[in-house]
């Protein structure tokens, strides 16, 4: 089994420190080169992404890099993939983005980062992908599969109904594939690294094929009204909206707030958090969300 010094050396990197980082859904690690050079190095933890998803990844990250998006670029290997495999262990390794997170976002702040979206979902829309490419699909099974994990948790059992009502009312939303691109489907704050008003997005570990509306919706649902407002602003100074989103902005709302939660609720250090914000939240706003 290689230690971790051994994957570095795997990307033609010797003689660096490495530095835990915060406990995430990857096992990370910020690499300091002796000329000091920075770099992300990650080992993949999720069991739902294989190995050519997690390749897939790192393709496009490189696409959008290459197109001068402001994200993390991959570190191939000599044969020219991204992932180091040591038995059961997957690993890449992505530059180093300096600045820093602000959960609440100034007006100026919400403009750009609604142009970064706009600008990616240009890229996206050019993206040709390659025989081979792989990513998850954020479509009605998608829906169905957030739905069973909600379902298997007893303690949200007296929230079901209107867990399940919510999933039902927007799955017509995701009903046509045809103009669906790749999207990041996890584009909020804590996923934004700022220098002054240059923004830069980080974590595509969720990204996939999907709505862009969806995209553009679910990252709105992290923000207050004011936001938003300048968010969209933003947008549309790079690209108009996307045509599902004003006819479906609430289903792909509602489903941005269901995925989330099926993807916290299960942790058992994210409980509190869930039953002390998303739930009580949920159930102020689902219901006026499914009259509309």
């Amino acid at each position: 089994m290689l230690d971790l010094a051994g994957v570095l050396e795997c990307y033609g990197i010797v003689a660096a420190s490495l530095e835990p980082l915060g406990d995430t859904q990857n096992a990370n690690h910020m690499v300091i080169t002796a000329s000091g050079e920075r770099f992300l190095l990650r080992q993949h933890r999720s069991e739902r992404l294989n190995v050519a998803m997690l390749e897939s990844e790192l393709i496009w990250l490189g696409d959008l890099h290459a197109r001068g998006l402001e994200v993390q670029r991959p570190v191939a290997l000599p044969r020219g993939k991204f992932i180091v495999l040591d038995g059961e262990r997957r690993f890449s390794l992505l530059s180093w983005i300096e600045g820093e997170v602000c959960e609440e976002l100034s007006e100026a702040q919400g403009q750009a980062a609604g142009e970064l979206m706009a600008r990616l979902h240009l890229a996206a829309r050019a993206f040709a992908p390659l025989a081979g490419f792989e990513r998850p699909v954020y479509d009605q099974q998608h829906l169905a599969r957030v739905l069973d994990i909600l379902r298997g948790l007893d303690w949200l059992a007296p929230d079901l109904p209107l867990l399940e009502r919510a999933a039902l009312s927007a799955m017509p939303a995701f009903a046509d594939a045809a103009a669906w691109r790749l999207i990041h489907n996890d584009f909020h704050p804590g996923n934004l690294v700022w220098r002054g008003l240059n923004v830069a997005a980080i974590d595509f570990d969720a990204c996939g094929f999907g709505p862009l509306g969806f995209d553009l919706a679910s990252a709105l649902g992290y923000l207050d009204t004011g936001p938003q407002a300048v968010f969209l602003r933003g947008y549309e100074l790079v690209s108009p909206l996307p045509d599902d989103f004003g006819r479906w902005r609430s289903a792909y709302t509602v489903a941005g707030w269901l995925t989330n939660l099926a993807f916290l609720a299960p942790r058992e250090h994210e409980r509190a958090f869930v039953d002390t914000v998303m739930l009580p939240g949920l159930r102020e706003q689902l219901p006026e969300m499914l009259t509309q």
